[in-house]
């Protein structure tokens, strides 16, 4: 399927300008893709050995669970207070920085051009919407201080929906999931402990408060498609952006070519995602991805905010521990956090 794609599909929009300048990611857009990405024998490979990986993964992570739900249980406990205020702080603080233009492209200055969530979606290039960046600025307060949470998170899914609107679906394809996830978490299950909203009468009533599996199931399957989406649409696609990024930040990779490099990284994050949407070892990926996440800010020296709401996420995710399809048919309750 994904020969196919390579050999029939147009061109993907960039899911990497942040660190590109536009006739950057126009040159390389049109660039030869590299013979990896073209051979047929070695794509069927990969496809054979990730296929591989998953069912392995998934068949270790359904053997090992009832060992992490002990092991882990007192991160679970803390998932109610802690998991919610990182959801909070990170979404808030990430589309707060964006509203303010203080995280944009390469090539633009700092606090000078509004963004709705990323740096790429500027405000200014669609005439009579920099109001946007108001509500954007007022949810992401909102959310930091734990204050009126399921509104402010309304707001956001709201935002995401007129996102994807005004910069076509290549919004939701890319980014909007990234943001609607940890939004769907917050206006079901509140501010937390840790929010000023613990402490005021209850308002916004949770979201399926009956259903909180469905409620897991949506977050992960939305977070998993969207980083199985980019690992198809752009890094295989479009490797050259991935190769100039790792270029420009000269990192070694124990003498492998960069285009090697790229389809690695593009099979590490499919398999992810595909581990996500299942709800398999959500912990193992939450740390490694978490890890992933600080070592390439750290040497392309861009802001680690950039990706707060993906933090997150999978900081929550490393106390709760996601929901698993059991595929073994076994009983498991949904130790899920208490609603506020």
């Amino acid at each position: 399927m994904s020969l196919g794609l390579v050999l029939i599909g147009d061109p993907a929009i960039a899911h990497e300008p942040w660190l590109l300048t536009p006739d950057e990611v126009l040159s390389l857009s049109q660039a030869t893709v590299p013979d990896v990405f073209r051979s047929p024998i070695l794509l069927i490979g990969f496809a054979c050995l990730a296929a591989t990986a998953i069912f392995g993964m998934v068949l270790a992570g359904q053997i090992l669970r009832p060992w992490e739900d002990r092991i882990c249980k007192p991160l679970q406990k803390c998932s109610a207070a802690w998991g919610t205020l990182c959801l909070r702080i990170g979404l808030g603080t990430t589309v707060g920085l964006n509203a303010l233009g203080g995280l944009p492209r390469h090539g633009t200055e700092m606090w000078s051009t509004p963004t709705l969530f990323v740096p790429d979606m500027q405000l200014a290039l669609i005439p009579g919407w920099d109001w946007l960046a108001l509500p954007a600025l007022i949810s992401s307060v909102f959310l930091v201080l734990g204050l009126g949470t399921r509104f402010a998170a309304f707001g956001i899914l709201c935002l995401v929906a007129l996102g994807s609107l005004l910069f076509s679906l290549d919004f939701i394809a890319y980014y909007g999931f990234h943001f609607a996830a940890p939004a769907l978490l917050l206006l079901h299950f509140g501010g937390g402990p840790l929010s000023v909203d613990y402490y005021l009468p209850p308002g916004f009533p949770a979201l399926l408060p009956n259903a909180p599996g469905l409620v897991w199931c949506l977050v992960q399957v939305t977070m998993g498609g969207t980083f199985a989406t980019i690992a198809i649409l752009v890094k295989f696609l479009q490797p050259t952006l991935l190769i100039a990024i790792l270029e420009h930040g000269n990192m070694w990779f124990f003498g492998l070519p960069l285009p090697f490099v790229a389809l690695i990284m593009m099979a590490i994050e499919l398999v992810a995602g595909v581990l996500l949407a299942l709800g398999q070892l959500i912990r193992p990926i939450a740390v490694f991805l978490l890890f992933a996440f600080t070592f390439f800010a750290v040497s392309l020296a861009e802001s680690p905010l950039l990706h707060g709401n993906l933090y997150g996420v999978f900081l929550f995710f490393l106390l709760h521990g996601g929901a698993p399809v059991d595929l073994l048919r076994r009983p498991h309750r949904l130790g899920a956090p208490q609603t506020v």
